[in-house]
């Protein structure tokens, strides 16, 4: 692969301040740059009061033009994850007819209005002209190659009362009989924002009867720890409720197990995510590895953020890349 080099793509990312959010953005960016010369400008996008919302949906659908920014002239492409950067996306877009791409499945009454929407199967939409599904979403994670057997890491995610029952002593259970399953490890166990204040009292209680075995709360940790994790643990158990971890994990080319949550729904993205990682030899179901059966397939790798990238590459600058 040759790059023509002559200009460089003009992507403005609109981001949300969301994490999550913006490491699809990003990711999907970071992926463009190792084709192609990009030239990148950040904007920020606040929140919104209902008026704002509906003075904005009115501006995108009624005549005239869209929203102004200086410099404009200068991108080519708008990218941005999260319903906060859609309504301004378009809106740019209208004005300047600038491709809008989305890392989510936007509104329905918006979706049709953008170029491009990179869309998990577990959303439940189908494959269309201007949809295209992703096996998760997009990250910034890379397999580096650089795993160490004899590292294994747990991270947890918690309360979600929209999506699932968290029972903590279920949960330390499984990460205990993980832990004493396979000591020849060196294990790092971590807990998020969600990890609810008994689980990590349990946990610290549990992790005294071993010198070996660190925590991690997630309030100590600077930004780029976890990825260093994934970079450093060969084998990753996450609890299913964090899906982004999940997928993180796996395209950084660690072997990734999941402890499992009582879903409200069995129809839900949740359960749905689940089904597309068994399908797909992804993960190790927690169920299946008591059984001694391990069912993630450690030649498969996953790096959705390239597949997006390649995507725009084809629709749009096809002489980009030779």
């Amino acid at each position: 692969m040759t790059v023509d080099a002559t200009k460089a793509l003009g992507v403005m990312a609109l981001l949300d301040g969301r994490p999550g959010h913006e490491k699809q953005t990003m990711g999907i960016i970071q992926a463009l740059q190792k084709k192609v010369p990009v030239q990148l400008t950040r904007m920020h996008v606040g929140s919104f009061s209902v008026l704002d919302r509906l003075i904005l949906t009115c501006r995108l659908y009624l005549p005239g033009p869209g929203l102004s920014q200086p410099h404009m002239g200068q991108v080519d492409l708008l990218i941005g994850t999260g319903s906060r950067t859609h309504l301004p996306m378009l809106l740019f877009k209208k004005k300047y007819a600038i491709p809008a791409i989305t890392c989510m499945a936007p509104a329905r009454h918006l979706e049709n209005r953008f170029d491009l929407c990179f869309v998990p199967e577990h959303d439940g939409r189908s494959e269309g002209k201007n949809i295209m599904l992703t096996i998760g979403a997009p990250n910034q994670s890379h397999n580096r190659r650089v795993h160490r057997k004899e590292c294994g890491l747990i991270l947890l995610g918690g309360i979600d009362p929209k999506s699932h029952h968290w029972e903590s002593s279920q949960v330390v259970r499984m990460v205990e009989k993980i832990i004493a399953t396979d000591r020849q490890k060196s294990w790092t166990v971590s807990s998020s924002p969600r990890t609810p204040q008994d689980t990590v009292a349990m946990l610290k209680q549990l992790l005294k009867q071993y010198d070996d075995i660190q925590f991690f709360d997630y309030k100590d940790t600077p930004p780029g720890w976890i990825e260093k994790q994934y970079d450093q643990n060969k084998v990753v158990w996450v609890t299913a409720d964090s899906i982004s971890m999940i997928y993180e994990a796996i395209t950084a080319g660690c072997s990734v197990g999941v402890i499992p949550m009582q879903w409200l729904s069995p129809n839900s993205k949740f359960k749905r995510n689940e089904d597309v990682l068994l399908a797909n030899s992804l993960i190790t179901p927690f169920s299946s590895w008591e059984k001694g059966h391990m069912t993630w397939d450690e030649t498969r790798e996953l790096n959705e953020a390239e597949r997006c990238a390649d995507r725009i590459l084809q629709q749009w600058w096809p002489k980009k890349v030779v």
